[in-house]
């Protein structure tokens, strides 16, 4: 079922998060730029930590991110909402996305535009669905990792074959060997999940999709689980090792013996969009 999608309008904004990825060529400009105008509209603006080298030639900004944020404006490309998304999980902070590179599905917004949708505080906000993994076994402390897009379990060597197990509510699915496993949310659709054979899924829907890579049998095929499941992943043979990617960014090898479980996290993204967002309508630029 498709959850309420809490909106904002009119909300006054006055504290602004700015995060970027200076890696990529025109970022430094448009943060300079952005920044600017966000001070000039009376807004107080933060830096992330990662802006520390920055923050001299940003007199206009203070350094740190405070935990009650009104937004936060991440400029790069979809990884670098990710990887914020994930950082300021627990803020409970809207973030919206500024394109510096490459478009994507979520840095679609230009800096005038987001600038004038905080400025006025005349925006939508969606709820994003997150996945969480636990990895455990019998040794060690167990770890957790949150995604945005995806979590993937696949082998790290030369034999991508690997031997996986998945259970659903304790029951069993399947045994089947692969290259690997896509755990993916609604809004994590579009992006790895798609390109292996997954299912489009309307990114506010609520929903744990799973697509397996490279299959060796053709029984096993993509699925849509419910929000509420509890899928269990546990390799059975892997000759080259095993590791779990966190939305493309980071992750743990899987020690022999180690599973990883994967329900809905409690902690939700929200993004802001304008009122015209289209997602069909980026799903035809696109695709």
């Amino acid at each position: 079922m498709k959850p309420d999608a809490p909106t904002m309008t009119s909300r006054k904004v006055t504290r602004v998060g700015v995060a970027a990825n200076l890696a990529k060529e025109p970022v430094r400009a448009i943060l300079h730029d952005l920044v600017a105008a966000l001070a000039a509209h009376g807004l107080d603006v933060y830096l992330d930590s990662d802006l520390a080298d920055e923050a001299p030639a940003l007199p206009r900004a203070r350094l740190g991110i405070p935990e009650r944020c009104d937004a936060i404006v991440a400029i790069g490309g979809d990884g670098t909402i990710l990887k914020y998304a994930r950082r300021y999980a627990d803020h409970d902070t809207a973030i919206v996305g500024v394109k510096g590179g490459r478009l994507g599905f979520l840095a679609e917004s230009d800096p005038a535009r987001v600038v004038a949708l905080l400025s006025r505080g005349d925006f939508d906000v969606q709820v994003r669905m997150r996945v969480l993994g636990v990895v455990r076994g019998e040794s060690g402390p167990a770890r957790s990792f949150s995604a945005l897009n995806d979590l993937v379990i696949h082998s790290t060597g030369y034999s991508r074959m690997v031997g996986l197990r998945v259970e659903i509510g304790g029951k069993l699915l399947r045994e089947f060997s692969a290259d690997g496993l896509i755990v993916a949310t609604p809004t994590g659709s579009t992006a790895y999940s798609l390109s292996a054979g997954g299912p489009i899924v309307e990114p506010t829907l609520s929903g744990i999709i799973l697509t397996p890579l490279n299959p060796h049998t053709m029984s096993m095929r993509p699925m849509v689980l419910d929000e509420a499941e509890t899928v269990t992943v546990s390799v059975t043979a892997a000759p080259s090792g095993v590791m779990l990617t966190v939305d493309g960014q980071e992750g743990m090898e899987i020690p022999p013996g180690q599973h990883v479980e994967v329900v809905k996290d409690p902690r939700a993204t929200r993004l802001i969009v304008a009122d015209d967002y289209d997602f069909f309508a980026l799903l035809r630029e696109k695709l």
